[in-house]
């Protein structure tokens, strides 16, 4: 099989060091290393340049641009569309454009967004805390040239496996509006509390609260660790990256949850700050000190609790409340204690919970059918890519 190197099949463009205090509210939006995620452009958080920078020409993108990110999570790729449009190149992002016939952008795309090339740009990136990739490797990088019609047709089938599990996402998406929805409209918003609830303060529905261990994570463990990534933005665990811990016999009870209990991130970014969710397992785990384990009396059920506290009105409170600084955001366990909540009707909360429960049937059949369509992906990558 015949073999093309990145720098002879694409030009290789570097970005510029554009200076934050020049942000303003519109304009040319700058693509940051945190706008370059697998697969896609994230934006949640835009930067713009004003439109009437002088000397930017060359750092300015295209629709269509494959771009890579080189410092971080090196060796993520994304396509820039339209929608992003004008955008220029911060650095530490490089931009590739054809400049050969010979290759398909579809089968690029692909072949660079490939779990093999990600592990391949971390490997041979330099740096210990922060990885770094040298566009020099990068352009020495060697591809498969599949005829242009093989490659064609390789695209077709992934972009087709690539749409089944976006499809598959936006369904969990929904299901997840869903459950806020009706969460706001069986109790109301938590700081108007149109049906007036009673409120109380999170000191009196709880029975327990404290931190967990500091201990660091050790091969072959004895207890599975749940650090702050294992908790998900919208009340779920991810066990996907799960570590090991060993605790002595009399320091377990202090750390270890439990079915039922509530897992509150204290310390993140600013933008993570205060994730909460529900540990719904059978067997014991053991938290990091980024997690407060949480038990509450019976006044309210976790499942309700852990979604007022992941409704975006008490995302807004949680970040507001916040100390330190962006990267490093914390809330500890008397400022969480002295938060407001309100004690909806338990009948309600039970019919809540029965919903919550049908909601979740669902969303595991989803995601069963996604891990499914992952594998049929995952297997198609290696044969084509190796």
């Amino acid at each position: 099989m015949k073999k093309i190197k990145l720098g002879d099949a694409c030009e290789i463009l570097n970005g510029f060091a554009f200076k934050s205090e020049n942000y303003v509210g519109s304009g040319i939006r700058v693509i940051r290393i945190s706008n370059v995620q697998k697969g896609y452009i994230e934006d949640n958080t835009p930067a713009f340049y004003p439109l009437e920078t002088k000397g930017l020409e060359k750092y300015m993108l295209e629709e269509g641009d494959l771009l890579i990110s080189l410092t971080g999570n090196v060796g993520r790729v994304a396509i820039l569309e339209k929608e992003f449009m004008p955008a220029a190149l911060n650095q530490r992002v490089a931009c590739l454009r054809l400049k050969t016939d010979k290759l398909s952008k579809r089968y690029l795309f692909h072949i660079l967004n490939s779990d093999f090339f990600e592990k391949q740009c971390i490997q041979y990136s330099k740096g210990v805390a922060q990885k770094n990739m040298s566009t020099a490797w990068l352009k020495d990088y060697e591809i498969l040239l599949y005829s242009k019609e093989q490659q064609e047709l390789i695209a077709d089938i992934l972009d087709k496996m690539h749409l089944i599990k976006k499809l598959r996402y936006y369904e969990l998406q929904k299901l997840d509006e869903l459950v806020k929805a009706r969460f706001v409209e069986m109790f109301g918003d938590p700081i108007e509390n149109q049906k007036d609830w009673e409120v109380v303060k999170i000191r009196d529905i709880v029975t327990d609260v404290r931190y967990g261990t500091s201990k660091p994570a050790v091969e072959g463990g004895r207890y599975p660790y749940l650090r702050m990534n294992n908790l998900t933005v919208d009340g779920g665990l991810d066990l996907s990256d799960l570590k090991y811990i060993d605790i002595p016999d009399n320091e377990k009870e202090k750390c270890v949850v439990r079915k039922g209990d509530i897992l509150f991130n204290r310390t993140n970014s600013i933008d993570l700050i205060g994730k909460t969710a529900v540990f719904n397992l059978l067997d014991d785990m053991v938290i990091a000190g980024y997690i407060i384990r949480i038990r509450l009396n019976d006044q309210i059920l976790p499942d309700v609790f852990s979604q007022y506290m992941n409704l975006e009105t008490m995302k807004k409170i949680l970040r507001g409340m916040a100390k330190g600084a962006v990267n490093q955001a914390n809330i500890n366990a008397q400022e969480l204690q002295s938060i407001k909540v309100y004690i909806p009707n338990m009948e309600l909360q039970k019919q809540y919970v029965e919903f919550k429960e049908e909601i979740d049937k669902s969303r595991s059949r989803i995601q069963k059918s996604l891990e499914a369509s992952q594998e049929l992906f995952d297997s198609l990558m290696q044969e084509y890519f190796g």
